[in-house]
């Protein structure tokens, strides 16, 4: 079960939720004095780049996850990302 929750969180499906709960939370706190226009202009620019990050990070973690499969021999890697050289292994390419 823990390895699930730690997968869960390392493919970032987790992460930008709880990023938005985060920040709500800290609306929901601040004072109605301090909901000013800069005050929503400063959210908007935090959650864009939650965002921002968050994809960037899902795009590293498969990036890595392609990398770390194509260490492996051919038969044994997991992914359609295979390398030039194992398509010819595996028959694939003629």
């Amino acid at each position: 079960m823990l390895k699930v929750v730690l997968l869960y969180l390392a493919c970032g499906a987790a992460t930008f939720p709880l990023t938005l709960t985060a920040v709500r939370a800290a609306v929901s706190v601040a004072a109605p004095a301090r909901a000013t226009p800069a005050f929503h202009r400063r959210l908007d620019s935090v959650m864009s780049w939650s965002m921002t990050a968050w994809i960037l990070g899902v795009f590293v973690f498969y990036w890595s996850a392609v990398l770390i499969e194509r260490q492996k021999p051919c038969n044994d890697q997991r992914t359609n990302q295979l390398t030039i050289e194992c398509k010819i292994a595996l028959g694939a390419i003629r």
